[in-house]
């Protein structure tokens, strides 16, 4: 009987330490962005836009960061799908807009014509911009990176652009896939004290 509950000891003590290990990739991942300044070493582009819901009430200067990185795909920008429409994928930013804007038109059975998405400028965070990691995502195949401009003071609580790493696979629970996560980060952007 002694062995028995020695043998089940063991090996909950065995998976309480599998499960700490696990989580610890994720958080010392988390930690290692969340709140740090980091310096954009390639453009990050954000849409700013105003959205009409279905019911008529316009949300002004909404803001959507739009570029992606992926470890086989490349980089691209892609605007999330709104209002039951499909995301909107390019490589060339003046194009993806005017994709935008033909997608998001009022539907012909609409009294009058109106924009649904009226978007008002591609802003660009350039090559040596600072800018602050917010609360990171981590869902599914996609690790969501929002970054705040702590110069902005109009921003209504939005990040100024996000970064997304999407993962051709699920993306494990303990992110077992961190090193190859943080390269195509890297490709973006560095922490201010590892920029300098």
């Amino acid at each position: 009987m002694r062995q028995a509950v020695r043998a089940v000891l063991g090996i909950a003590l065995v998976s309480i330490a599998h499960a700490a290990a696990a989580e610890s990739s994720r958080d010392l991942f988390v930690k290692t962005w969340e709140g740090k300044t980091i310096v954009v070493k390639r453009t990050l582009y954000t849409l700013v836009y105003n959205e009409r819901g279905r019911l008529g009430q316009t949300h002004r200067n909404r803001r959507s960061g739009l570029t992606v990185v992926t470890p086989f795909s490349g980089t691209y920008l892609q605007f999330d799908g709104r209002q039951s429409q499909e995301d909107i994928i390019d490589q060339d930013p003046q194009r993806l807009v005017d994709t935008i804007k033909t997608t998001y038109q009022s539907d012909s059975l609409d009294v009058r014509q109106y924009q649904k998405i009226e978007p008002i400028v591609l802003a660009r965070y350039e090559v040596g911009s600072e800018l602050v990691v917010g609360a990171i995502r981590i869902d599914g195949n996609t690790v969501r990176i929002p970054l705040i401009d702590p110069r902005s003071v109009d921003d209504a609580g939005q990040p100024a652009t996000e970064l997304v790493v999407k993962w051709p696979t699920p993306l494990s629970k303990s992110l077992s896939e961190r090193q190859a996560v943080e390269g195509l980060i890297d490709q973006f952007v560095a922490l201010k004290s590892a920029a300098m």
